[in-house]
């Protein structure tokens, strides 16, 4: 017996041991993993891109989840195995009790973010909405709430990684802004404006130092270099007429709509606060005449034919829009914008004003609006129907806070000016206003500025080296007319049917969207060794 026990131990001490390596070695395989936060919404192709990544990659996936009555899809689906998952809404309220000013004033200290400069870029604080005014006590309880959500989250989990959509509210723009100073990195697929080509960067139209990198030196015919623009434009179209488009769509949605908003989880979002089946309806039917009578007014009242004279050209922002918002906050109102371009013009030039066609969406702006415009005497107001093509090949300089037409005038050896960084800054024909007092000084340097088609095509170069092919605006317009009604409810059960069904469907899609962001993903760790 004493013979056989030695061995017996020894045998019993290599299985502890074996199980012990075993598990260390689990734990540290665990650890090794990288960690990929995804902020998702139900209308975003971001669930796609989240479930590529976990059958493709070995690593530790976690959701933030922005969503309401698609709730259940989330608890109910195994298309995605999610090490964590939170929902927003359920920790976040409209009440304006526990507005703790000591403990954001602590968070503006350590993160250097302002963040008044935050809630005024999120429409729902904005003149934009139509149901309700929040007071100071009230926003201060929100941004408490969502700041205290992000940071106990992010403290848990440490992620390597936010995968997220371009942000354009306080939700999810807080959330980036902290990942950011947290050495997280974010990840955000975005439009290029070029043609049907999309990015994977940190902030949208920002290009980041590397990708300013060893690019090719492909020289570009005009005709090629206009297929971009006008690819951007087409995708922008087939968006327009699509989304909110069908009048049967909306009559549909109607009914399912009303009894949404009487529910009193759906109540409880801050985003929600003032809406009442009543208010719902008198504003639903007043947008819709004040929408027929202002496109009258502007039908009546904009120049539909462009006349032979100088003339500068501003390019009217969608609003309410995160371009103008987020980039260009100390620019959004473009009304002033517009007069102090008008007031620092040289005598001899008009200030031609666009309206944008995707404002139809938004039921066009007040009549008080374009008056305004009109009542300025070298401003002329332009209709929405005349192409950016036509009126950037007759203008002298194209100006707008930020937006695409600035590009498309690099294509038309046209100067521009912008208010904010967009992602053509670096072109010596494009202009940033950082001084206002400083805009007849910069006006009549770019009225004298050739724009060098080497410059042009080194852009467009960077531009194609860092960006894929994905038809957004098409997968974007399938995705809403099979589960949204056309965009016009996305607040809705969705079943795991469905959303398997449309991600099988589109697989290609989603196997490039997937693969893309893999590749951002394997260049950063690559970066850490």
């Amino acid at each position: 017996m004493p013979l056989i026990e030695p061995h017996h131990q020894y045998m019993q001490y290599c299985k502890n041991s074996k199980k012990t390596f075993y598990i260390h070695w689990h734990d540290l395989r665990i650890e090794m993993m990288p960690k990929i936060l995804f902020f998702l919404e139900i209308g975003s192709p971001h669930f796609g891109i989240a479930k590529y990544i976990k059958e493709n990659l070995d690593c530790q996936i976690y959701a933030i989840i922005n969503t309401n009555k698609a709730k259940s899809f989330f608890l109910e689906q195994n298309l995605v195995k999610f090490t964590n998952q939170w929902f927003l809404r359920d920790n976040i309220t409209n009440t304006s009790s526990n507005s703790d000013l000591e403990y954001l004033e602590k968070f503006e200290e350590k993160y250097q973010i302002r963040l008044w400069n935050v809630v005024f870029s999120d429409a729902i604080f904005r003149e934009f909405n139509s149901y309700h005014t929040f007071n100071r006590d009230e926003i201060v309880s929100v941004v408490k709430q969502i700041c205290e959500f992000y940071e106990n989250i992010l403290d848990q989990i440490n992620p390597d990684y936010l995968i997220i959509r371009p942000t354009d509210a306080l939700a999810d723009q807080l959330l980036q802004m902290i990942c950011k100073i947290r050495g997280i990195r974010v990840l955000t697929l975005g439009f290029t404006r070029f043609g049907y080509r999309a990015m994977i960067t940190t902030d949208l139209d920002i290009l980041e130092p590397y990708m300013l990198e060893n690019s090719d030196n492909i020289q570009f015919t005009q005709e090629e270099l206009l297929a971009f623009t006008r690819g951007y434009t087409k995708q922008q179209d087939v968006f327009r007429k699509k989304f909110r488009g069908s009048q049967l769509n909306w009559l549909k949605t109607g009914i399912e709509y009303l009894r949404l908003i009487s529910r009193q989880e759906y109540k409880r979002y801050y985003v929600h606060s003032g809406r009442t089946v009543l208010r719902v309806i008198c504003i639903e039917i007043s947008a819709k005449f004040k929408k027929n009578i202002r496109e009258r007014f502007l039908n009546k009242n904009s120049v539909k034919t462009l006349p032979d004279e100088k003339f500068v050209y501003f390019s009217l922002g969608l609003e309410p829009e995160r371009t103008l918002l987020i980039p260009a906050p100390f620019y959004s109102n473009q009304l002033e914008v517009i007069k102090n371009i008008a007031r620092s013009l040289p005598i001899e030039y008009q200030l031609y004003v666009k309206e944008h066609p995707m404002q139809k969406i938004w039921g066009w702006r007040e009549i008080a609006y374009y008056k305004e415009i009109l009542d300025i005497p070298n401003v002329q107001l332009i209709h929405p129907s005349i192409t950016n093509e036509e009126i950037t090949r007759k203008s002298s300089l194209v100006t707008a806070v930020i937006g695409t037409p600035t590009l498309e005038a690099i294509i038309y050896d046209k100067p521009s000016i912008v208010f904010g960084k967009v992602i053509h800054s670096s072109l010596p024909s494009v202009f940033t206003v950082k001084n206002i007092e400083e805009l007849p000084t910069i006006i009549r340097k770019a009225l004298e500025t050739k724009v060098e088609m080497k410059d042009v095509n080194k852009f467009v170069n960077t531009i194609v080296k860092n960006s894929f092919d994905y038809e957004e605006s098409v997968l974007l317009v399938q995705l809403n007319d099979r589960l949204f009604y056309g965009g016009y409810l996305f607040d809705r059960d969705i079943s795991v049917e469905e959303i398997k069904e449309f991600l099988d469907e589109h697989k290609e899609i989603f196997d490039v969207l997937g693969t893309k962001h893999l590749e951002k993903i394997r260049f950063y760790e690559n970066q850490k060794k």
